[in-house]
């Protein structure tokens, strides 16, 4: 039987495979491997155990997932937006190939930050959308991009994942019932759970609401297009951007056509990155 993995709780699997829900143990190597078995997986079992993962189209650490489609980064006005939640989810998008989505909530609250998130990605390959949980508005446009395909939304605690997800499917979940932690902000596990709707797939995990940018010191800046695309006008070969001279990019930033604010946030993640790494090294 082949089939991808809805949910996992310790050592316990649950398959989907001719639309039932089968509960599987593992294989000893698939359980020690750290990466062995993710939500969203597509497996084999024999006789129920899971002998085998099957290739992956992407994978995220943290959370422990794979095959995504789509990552939908949700923001709104309020709370204060977390934009430098929303590049290193970006990062990971671009990592691993992934589609990747702001939808700006809350609009009929607020419509102001719309314009804000235009400027801060402008010319970059995302879909910026404008939608609002409580009206509706928006969300059809939202609806057909995730039709068939694996999606997460992702976010800030109280900027309404929930709240669209029940908005779109016509649902009436507690916000409890779905994402009680990634929506409350009670990030004390990283566990993952599809939940499906007919031809639409949303993957609940806490854990990309706290997600780091899982990338090397030498990749992040391939990570942004609107960088990479400039690194060979810079004076170095794969230049950082960082404290190189004749960097283009910090040139393209004080001339503001580079956003100032998104540079900055840049420069944070490429130290914490550059820290874990000597961590790393040290140990």
């Amino acid at each position: 039987m082949q089939g991808q993995v809805y949910k996992a709780h310790s050592n316990t699997y649950f398959v989907k495979s001719d639309n039932k829900l089968h509960k599987c143990g593992a294989r000893g190597v698939l359980k020690i491997k750290g990466d062995g078995i993710s939500v969203g997986d597509y497996v084999k079992v024999e006789r129920g155990v899971i002998s085998e993962v099957l290739p992956r189209n992407n994978h995220f650490i943290r959370p422990n997932v794979s095959n995504i489609d789509v990552i939908v980064a949700v923001i709104s006005a309020e709370p204060k937006p977390d934009f430098l939640l929303v590049d290193k989810l970006m990062i990971s998008a671009q990592k691993e190939d992934v589609e990747f989505i702001i939808a700006v909530n809350k609009t009929d609250i607020d419509d102001t930050l719309v314009n804000k998130v235009r400027e801060e990605y402008a010319g970059l390959p995302v879909k910026i959308l404008e939608v609002s949980a409580t009206t509706k508005s928006g969300l059809d446009q939202l609806k057909e991009l995730l039709k068939g395909k694996l999606s997460v939304l992702a976010g800030q605690s109280a900027v309404g994942k929930t709240s669209i997800v029940n908005a779109i499917f016509n649902l009436n979940q507690k916000v409890g019932d779905l994402s009680e932690k990634i929506a409350r902000g009670k990030h004390t596990t990283t566990r993952s759970e599809i939940f499906e709707f007919d031809e639409y797939k949303i993957v609940d995990s806490p854990g990309f609401a706290v997600i780091e940018a899982d990338v090397d010191i030498d990749q992040i800046s391939e990570c942004y297009p609107d960088y990479f695309e400039h690194l060979s006008e810079c004076k170095f070969r794969g230049c950082h951007h960082v404290s190189e001279p004749d960097c283009m990019v910090k040139k393209l930033v004080e001339q503001g056509k580079l956003s100032k604010s998104r540079y900055q946030r840049y420069l944070q993640i490429y130290n914490e990155i550059a820290k874990r790494r000597e961590v790393y090294e040290k140990n």
